[in-house]
């Protein structure tokens, strides 16, 4: 155990093995939807459930042992939405690739990733941005979370990714949300361990009273298991039509990773001396999970904002991904029990740790920085977008710091960032 303890530092980061492995448990839960929702999605791409399901899993698994194991970071790592939607319907619906030929751009992404996470670029970046953005970041994070719990809740109608209203706030899932978050907040103020899973576990119950609850979707491990193992078309980059494709693929991963490393510790006691240890390892590991996803056959993977749950729980190190990563390995056997968990019943939870990320008064000076952090809350909400929020917000600082003439603020790492993402915007 002292071992055990020196090697993830769960003492030094104020914490323990429960409540490292509740947290795990917590984010499993919270992110269990993705091994039922990229099959759906990918297979639009002609490829069959089963072999999207396989190396959903198979992706996740390694990646996010590998992000507790050698990072040693509490982020779980799996398909990323904003990535799946895309390739299967933009680059294949849309643009006429291969599925084949979309898995190789998927790929090529994932190498530029690991390429500039290995050079350390991608840190002097992250180290680049001003702290002040970062909580600027971390509140981004916070309203994303509030969205997905509003969205998913019903309570917020979205047309693709343009909020359009408010609906039913006395809807069924609309209920199921308003008892776990009140489950949450009432957990944690009387102190209890496991509060955020807690709220899950209650809105869960809830659900099946009042018949909110249908049957999740479980998939078995068919023929076509490894259809689309090493199909992916490497050749693909050599077409000049595909590399728009990589470059957006490669800003949402590179950026989009970022702004979760950062806005989901900015304010935890992972930190130490304002920053994040073994930072390159997890970057490297985040990257290399797109070559893996590619290579096995799925979409970009990313570190989860739901790993938040994990964090508001208490995790704090390492293990939590561990865990996450033994849980999802079991996910063929625990279908059936995670078919009873609608995704209503996350929603609580996920609004609750959204609300924790927000940062106080003390962490915000000046009026520069309010105008970004501003703007990075406001394109948030607009566009649904963590690296469009992120464009937001460093553009607003540098122009402000450019009329002011205080040049010294701006970092060319930091400018660069700005103009990539510009970039991403435009050819998007």
């Amino acid at each position: 155990m002292n071992k055990l303890d020196k090697y993830f530092s769960i003492s030094e980061r104020g914490s323990s093995l429960r409540t490292e492995m509740l947290a795990g448990v917590s984010t499993f839960l919270a992110l269990s939807y993705i091994f039922v929702v990229n099959p759906a999605i990918l297979s639009a791409m002609g490829v069959g459930k089963s072999a999207i399901f396989f190396a959903t899993i198979l992706g996740s698994v390694v990646t996010t042992l590998v992000m507790g194991l050698w990072a040693r970071l509490p982020f779980a790592v799996a398909p990323g939405l904003e990535m799946n939607a895309y390739v299967a319907y933009v680059v294949v619906g849309v643009m006429g690739f291969t599925w084949q030929g979309a898995l190789g751009a998927v790929f090529w992404s994932g190498v530029l990733t690991v390429l500039f996470s290995f050079s350390g670029i991608r840190v002097k970046i992250v180290n680049a941005i001003p702290d002040s953005l970062k909580v600027g970041l971390a509140a981004a994070v916070g309203i994303f979370l509030l969205l997905i719990a509003l969205k998913v809740s019903g309570i917020a109608v979205y047309d693709g990714i343009a909020l359009k209203g408010i609906a039913n706030l006395f809807s069924k899932p609309a209920l199921i949300f308003y008892v776990g978050l009140f489950c949450a907040l009432v957990l944690k103020r009387l102190h209890v361990r496991g509060s955020v899973l807690g709220s899950i576990i209650i809105a869960t119950v809830f659900a099946h009273v009042i018949g909110a609850a249908p049957a999740g979707e479980a998939f078995s491990l068919g023929k076509d298991l490894f259809a689309a193992t090493f199909k992916l078309d490497f050749g693909v980059i050599f077409n000049p039509k595909i590399w728009s494709v990589i470059l957006v693929l490669f800003i949402l991963d590179f950026y989009g990773s970022i702004a979760k490393f950062i806005g989901l510790t900015k304010t935890t006691s992972i930190l130490q001396e304002n920053e994040l240890p073994r930072l390159k390892e997890g970057l490297i590991v985040d990257g290399g999970g797109t070559v893996l996803g590619a290579l096995t056959g799925t979409s970009n993977l990313i570190t989860y904002v739901e790993s938040a749950v994990g964090i508001g729980e208490g995790g704090r190190t390492g293990i939590v991904a561990v865990v996450v990563a033994v849980l999802m390995s079991l996910f063929i056997f625990l279908t059936p029990l995670l078919a009873l968990i609608p995704a209503a019943a996350t929603t609580g939870a996920l609004f609750f740790v959204g609300l924790s990320l927000f940062p106080s008064r003390k962490d915000v000076n000046g009026l520069f920085d309010k105008l970004a952090i501003s703007a990075m809350v406001i394109t948030t909400i607009v566009t649904f977008g963590l690296d469009k929020a992120m464009f937001a917000g460093f553009a607003t600082y540098i122009i402000l710091n450019l009329i002011a003439r205080k040049f010294n603020k701006l970092n060319v790492y930091f400018v660069g960032s700005a103009f990539v993402l510009m970039l991403s915007l435009v050819i998007s």
